[in-house]
């Protein structure tokens, strides 16, 4: 029987925005992966990201049609 690791859940509490603290808490979150989880978790956002250009329908931006 296979084991399944526990996922440490990573949650950044600040009062205010502040982006110097978020930066250090996301470099020592992708610090604490392995290099395979880095690259799962790089795939998953590209598939997040495709599903929502998807939903979008991937609509052109709007031309100028010059009138002659």
């Amino acid at each position: 029987m296979k084991q399944t690791k526990k996922k440490k859940t990573h949650i950044l509490i600040v009062e205010d925005d502040d982006p110097e603290k978020e930066l250090e808490f996301e470099i020592a979150f992708q610090l604490s992966l392995t290099v395979s989880q880095r690259y799962k978790r790089l795939m998953e956002l590209i598939k997040q990201n495709q599903n929502l250009l998807n939903s979008n329908e991937r609509k052109k931006a709007p031309s100028i049609i010059s009138r002659t």
